[in-house]
C-alpha cells in the first residue's frame, strides 16, 4: 500500500466487483480488506494501477485465456477442474505479459486449489505468488 506494487486491474473493472463481492474495505481491518479499501481509493491512479483491456472472443470467452479450447483440470479431488470465474486474473496476467513484456503475478493467499494448477499457469507464462503455500 506505499505505493512500491503496480496492481494489475481490468478497464471493465471485473476484477475489482470480483473482490468488493468477496471482502469489505475496511482501513482497520484485515489486510485484504485494507487492499480492499486501497484499490477502491488508487484504481485510477496509474502510478499505482495498470489498467489493461481484456477482450473477449464471440461466445464471450477471454480471449488471452490460454486454454487452447481445452479444459483445465487436476488430480487433485476438490479442485478437478479450474474456476470459470478465476479466468479473468490469468487472461489479466497474460495480457500485461504480451503487452509490457513484464510478468503480473497472479497473489493467491486462500484459494489452496490455484496450486493445483500452477504448473499449467507456468506453461503458460503466467506466473503464481502463493502466500499460503505450505497449507495446501
Amino acid at each position: 500500500m506505499s505505493g512500491r506494487i503496480i496492481v494489475v486491474i481490468d478497464s471493465r473493472k471485473e476484477v475489482l466487483r470480483e473482490y468488493n463481492r468477496r471482502i469489505y474495505p475496511n482501513f482497520k481491518g484485515s489486510l485484504a480488506e485494507q487492499f480492499m479499501l486501497y484499490m477502491l481509493q488508487y484504481h485510477t491512479v496509474a502510478r499505482r494501477v495498470h489498467t489493461l483491456d481484456l477482450h473477449r472472443d464471440k461466445t464471450g470467452d477471454y480471449k488471452d485465456y490460454p486454454d487452447s479450447d481445452e479444459t483445465w483440470t487436476s488430480n487433485v479431488p476438490r479442485c478437478e477442474r479450474f474456476d470459470p470465474d478465476d479466468r479473468k486474473w490469468v487472461a489479466l496476467a497474460a495480457r500485461f505479459k504480451k503487452d509490457t513484456g513484464s510478468d503480473a503475478p497472479i497473489v493467491n493467499a486462500a484459494d489452496k486449489c490455484w496450486l493445483a494448477f500452477e504448473q499449467r499457469l507456468e506453461s503458460a507464462g503466467v506466473k503464481l505468488a502463493a502466500l499460503c503455500r505450505d497449507e495446501r
